[in-house]
């Protein structure tokens, strides 16, 4: 019984030896194969790749490039490091972005042991009916080249147009930031994504969404699109942001100040309130000035100071308005000279207060004897910021 166990023993070990043996005495590189060996990338869903395999019976460092029958060479794989193993990738014709045109080609696999041994493996492939039209972008527009988006109504947006030459499998316009952050720009409006075509984005930052938009600064923006062969195409122009941010303000305490509870037919009613900038962006305003007069006949049309995509201003409106138009009597934020200029526009800055007193004088006779009267805060075209403030009934007198 011994012996046999010492047989056998012996015998395990001759059999390990002999496949160290074989280990040892085996290439580098070994079983490398291009499968199909004619590929027509022309995305029919026949023969659109072909399947790189081979085996390293050790580690090392592998690169892999095509050479056509001219002797240029095709970078594919630049010296990776592999550790011993199968491995596989597929080739769909595309080298830097490129479909390579048609023709008879030598897949070249070289491979550099971590010892120094080197390995170099050729085998043919062959490309035929290729798609041959490469996907361009062209004209790129980026209109106006800096934004301000801060829904004062000017410049808050941004035109992102280019034209596709034929029709893409993938398309991502975004904004790249000077540290590399990503910021994507919404789906064009006119066209599906990837049609060919004319193509045109409509990007606010996201302040329409009241998203906090990007801080100031120069942005790469970046359209890159890819077709079903993988042809790519990327295009870059620039876009500055100044001024960015979410218009912020409120009625300070949400409280107003009433001249009175009872007015006299003719008689004027007047509030108080004060308006805080609370936001990190200036807030646009216009006028009447604080302190202007209104009659229940006339309305912020009728003064010529009409409604303006962007402003802010505070609205007084009441009980049994039958004008048509939510706060007809409107009034700007601060007086002119408490009011930042900037291009023409008058602006509340950021942390700033201002006191707003109207006057309105009651001369048609109301719905009912003690209407309700309430001040709002106003960005006009936008949103009512604050509604139904300080809401008070007032008697009228007749």
């Amino acid at each position: 019984m011994r012996v046999h166990a010492a047989v056998s023993v012996l015998l395990a070990l001759f059999v390990l030896v002999l496949i160290l043996a074989g280990c040892s005495n085996r290439p580098l590189v070994y079983d490398v194969l291009v499968d199909p060996e004619t590929i027509s990338p022309n995305a029919d869903g026949v023969a659109d790749v072909a399947r790189i395999t081979y085996h390293l019976s050790r580690d090392a460092r592998v690169s892999v490039y095509f050479r056509d029958e001219q002797g240029t060479q095709y970078l594919f794989r630049s010296d990776v490091s592999r550790p011993k193993g199968d491995y596989e990738a597929l080739f769909s014709g595309v080298i830097e972005n490129r479909l390579l045109p048609d023709g008879r080609y030598t897949c070249v696999l070289e491979a550099v042991a971590d010892g120094g041994e080197r390995a170099q493996v050729e085998v043919p492939l062959t490309i035929q009916d290729g798609e041959a039209d490469y996907i361009e972008i062209r004209n790129l527009n980026i209109y106006p080249a800096t934004f301000t988006p801060n829904r004062d109504g000017i410049s808050d947006r941004v035109t992102i147009g280019y034209y596709l030459t034929k029709e893409a499998s993938k398309v991502q316009v975004y904004m790249l930031g000077p540290e590399g952050d990503k910021h994507p720009v919404p789906e064009d409006k006119i066209r599906p994504v990837g049609q060919a075509g004319n193509h045109e984005h409509d990007y606010d930052a996201g302040v329409d969404l009241g998203a906090t938009p990007p801080p100031d600064g120069t942005y790469t923006v970046v359209v890159e699109a890819e077709d079903a062969i993988g042809n790519r195409d990327v295009v870059r122009g620039q876009l500055t942001i100044v001024n960015g941010g979410v218009p912020q303000a409120e009625v300070v305490n949400r409280a107003a100040l009433w001249s009175s509870s009872v007015v006299p037919l003719g008689g004027t009613l007047t509030f108080t309130c004060t308006v805080r900038n609370i936001g990190r962006v200036g807030i646009r305003t216009k006028g009447p000035e604080p302190g202007t007069l209104y009659t229940t006949g006339e309305n912020f049309n009728s003064k010529e100071f009409y409604e303006e995509p962007g402003i802010f201003r505070l609205g007084l409106d009441y009980e049994g308005n039958s004008s048509g138009r939510m706060y007809p009597f409107r009034w700007q934020l601060g007086r002119d000279e408490e009011l930042t200029v900037i291009e023409g526009q008058k602006y509340l800055m950021p942390g700033q207060t201002v006191i707003v007193v109207g006057h309105l004088q009651i001369v048609d006779e109301p719905v009912k004897v003690r209407p309700y009267y309430w001040l709002g805060l106003i960005h006009e075209q936008v949103w009512i910021v604050e509604e139904r403030v300080e809401p008070v009934p007032i008697s009228i007198g007749f």
